[in-house]
């Protein structure tokens, strides 16, 4: 039987899920932006700590949904069904005004499936999976049971009006959190010294992405240091780790407070391929990509993904404008000799940078937040 949510009881009520990190820091811009425009608005959901210090009543402990990678997933079948019959629950008894999916596509597809085999409820999906890089045939889901579709790059949006879903472009909500700050300002707030150059090791914001980057920065940095000893090193620490389980020479400083801080002021990031090789061009750090996944995982990508970089930076540059060196290529060996040979030439850093600047106009400015709220809440 189909309930509908449309009653006097909870009509304020939102229901939002992110799964990872950087979708609890835009789940939280988007939330702080509803309650701008209606602080009667209730959410319920899974968010990160982000997201709670806006007012989301978390369901589930958003650490434990930072599952990458096929054979990763498998592992975790049966959290996931607990996970999908617990929303389902709560949906049943909050009964939303609607449901915001952001992101996370392997578990929020199916669950939208689900969803509206039980419910009559508007589902928006706020950043898109990416279809246009693989598994293209999700479409059809996104067809039948996402009534609204916002995305955060601009050929998204006419990538998916070829296919007959009317997705709107809000920018990416990366600018909505970000005041510029200059390198002595930030090297202050750091304690690093802006006259000597900084490398950040950017190893992800998953545990298991860490485990697998983490000693190869580690290593290269060794190298470059050896190389370098004026060099200054600084590890962008994810909240979301618990890093005691690791230790570090003397001569990285963990920077966990303010890691995107780090990132901003370094003349070089190495750094795991995700969200922050997009904040890295926000901010015109340049860059090396790397990413290692299990070998499993990674056969399977490779016959499934269809875009040919992994980079969100260079997929939207259309070409390989940071260097990548993904699964057997990412060794210490290859991002040392790769940063070693960036350093020493300053006009591929001026390149890399002027590159960048041009990644930055395709994404857009402010107000990705407001627009995808305004969306979101004319909705019905």
């Amino acid at each position: 039987m189909i309930n509908n949510p449309i009653t006097d009881l909870t009509p304020q009520t939102y229901f939002i899920i992110a799964g990872e990190q950087s979708a609890d820091n835009h789940g939280a811009l988007l939330m702080a932006a509803m309650l701008a425009q209606n602080p009667d608005i209730e959410f319920r959901g899974i968010g990160g700590k982000n997201m709670i210090n806006v007012g989301l009543n978390s369901i589930e402990d958003i650490d434990k949904m930072a599952v990458m990678g096929f054979e990763e997933v498998i592992k975790h079948l049966r959290f996931f069904r607990n996970v999908t019959m617990k929303v389902l629950e709560e949906i049943d008894n909050c009964l939303p005004r609607q449901i915001i999916l952001i992101d996370y596509p392997g578990f929020n597809l199916r669950l939208a499936k689900k969803i509206k085999a039980k419910f009559d409820i508007p589902i928006t999906y706020y950043i898109s999976p990416q279809l246009w890089a693989w598994k293209e045939n999700r479409i059809k889901i996104i067809r039948k049971y996402i009534e609204q579709m916002l995305v955060i790059f601009p050929f998204e949006e006419d990538w998916y009006r070829e296919r007959e879903v009317d997705a709107k472009f809000v920018g990416h909500p990366i600018f909505d959190d970000w005041k510029p700050s200059s390198k002595e300002e930030l090297c202050k707030l750091l304690s690093l010294n802006a006259e000597k150059r900084i490398i950040i090791l950017y190893p992800g914001s998953r545990l298991q992405e860490v485990k697998k980057h983490l000693p190869i920065l580690v290593q290269a940095a060794a190298k470059l240091r050896n190389e370098d000893s004026t060099l200054q090193f600084i590890l962008g620490a994810s909240p979301q780790v618990n890093w005691s389980q690791w230790s570090f020479p003397d001569w990285i400083q963990v920077e966990s407070e303010y890691p995107q801080k780090a990132l901003e002021c370094a003349d070089l990031a190495l750094v795991a391929s995700g969200t922050s090789t997009l904040e890295a061009a926000v901010f015109g750090t340049p860059m090396i990509v790397i990413y290692k996944m299990a070998t499993i995982s990674w056969w399977i990508s490779r016959v499934l993904v269809s875009v040919s970089f992994a980079g969100m930076v260079n997929i939207i540059a259309g070409k390989e404008i940071m260097p990548e060196l993904i699964q057997k290529n990412a060794t210490p060996e290859r991002v040392f000799s790769t940063a070693s040979s960036i350093l020493k030439n300053p006009e591929k850093i001026e390149k890399m940078v002027a590159d960048l600047k041009e990644v930055k106009v395709k994404l857009k400015g402010v107000g990705a937040s407001n627009k995808a709220a305004i969306y979101i809440l004319e909705l019905k």
